[in-house]
């Protein structure tokens, strides 16, 4: 009896909440700064933080192919897109707006548009520039792009890590200095486990820079060629300007490996042990933090377990990784999936 209650007490906790789950940060846009100018009129001020808002999101979401697809679409289409917004700060100084995108009308939006979008939120990034200046490599000592790439917090969706100094890291770059390009990044970033890894080559002179991408994204072997002219009259500025290019390849790159159709969602089946009457609860209030999930169904319920269903966008992989960042961990087993609450 014991039994049969607590299971009616969870499944009403369930039905309450909802299985239609709902992302908590991709869809959102925050610090959106706006002009003093439009304190004054509420609804100019909400058109032009929706108009920003939309920008930000689709500038992080989308490959820019197809973020210049959509770059003029019209405010009352923005609209129907916004779950709500908060002027989070509105002083003297400046007025700062938060919105919410609702998750289910935005996957329509690109489903109408044909549009694949990037979960690239906290992704992480292992990266070493290689200075290469007239016939002298500069590794670690006089390379601007390392000691800069430290002291820069300006990508807000990208994680930078710069690998510490080594004795083993100058030897693999003098082993292939007559032929840089072949240097392989898993033996130069062996002792770092993330899956973008980045080695930069920046051949620069006055009057350009030739930089070569060796990378391993989502743990995909990709190269790039990059030349960038040298319009300035600062050195400064023109080497900020190559750290923003590379920076924009990067994202670009680890975006194409992480696409989302929203025409296409798969189904995963797994079983979870119920050792904790709250274990259901837990996955529910778990899953709710995870955009690639749209969807679950309890399609079987025991004292000893329960069989789920979840509806999710994307590769297994990701989704692995996800569960892990929540710490759930999923696993195959011969009976098939098996899911468990860390």
């Amino acid at each position: 009896m014991k039994f049969i209650l607590n299971l009616i007490i969870i499944l009403i906790i369930l039905l309450k909440t909802g299985n239609v789950l709902s992302d908590e940060v991709i869809f959102n846009v925050n610090n959106i700064e706006l002009n003093k100018e439009f304190s004054k009129n509420k609804e100019k001020l909400a058109n032009e933080a929706f108009k920003k808002g939309f920008e930000k999101l689709t500038n992080r979401l989308l490959l820019e192919k197809d973020y210049k697809k959509i770059a003029n679409t019209r405010l009352n289409e923005i609209k129907n897109l916004i779950s709500y917004y908060q002027i989070a700060i509105n002083n003297e100084d400046k007025i700062i707006v938060n919105i919410s995108f609702d998750k289910n009308n935005i996957h329509e939006f690109f489903f109408k548009k044909d549009i694949l979008y990037s979960d690239i939120l906290n992704s992480e990034v292992i990266l070493f520039p290689l200075l290469i200046e007239g016939n002298q490599q500069f590794i670690y000592s006089k390379n601007y792009f390392l000691n800069s790439w430290k002291n820069d917090n300006s990508e807000e969706t990208i994680k930078y890590t710069l690998p510490l100094e080594s004795i083993e890291n100058i030897e693999i770059i003098e082993k292939y200095k007559n032929d840089i390009f072949k240097l392989p990044t898993t033996e130069f970033f062996k002792e770092y486990n993330m899956e973008n890894k980045v080695f930069a080559i920046i051949e620069k002179n006055n009057n350009q820079a030739k930089i070569f991408l060796n990378t391993e994204i989502s743990n995909k072997k990709l190269k790039k060629n990059i030349i960038i002219k040298n319009s300035f009259s600062n050195k400064k500025d023109f080497d900020n300007k190559i750290i923003s290019d590379i920076k924009k390849v990067v994202k670009e790159l680890i975006k194409s490996q992480n696409l989302i159709d929203v025409r296409t969602p798969s189904f995963l089946n797994f079983k979870i042990k119920l050792k904790n009457k709250n274990n259901l609860i837990i996955l529910s209030n778990r899953l709710k933090e995870i955009n690639l999930v749209s969807n679950f169904y309890v399609q079987q319920l025991n004292k000893d377990y329960a069989l789920i269903k979840i509806k999710y966008f994307g590769q297994i992989s990701k989704i692995i990784k996800k569960l892990e960042d929540k710490k759930m961990n999923l696993k195959k087993t011969s009976s098939g999936w098996l899911l468990n609450i860390i």
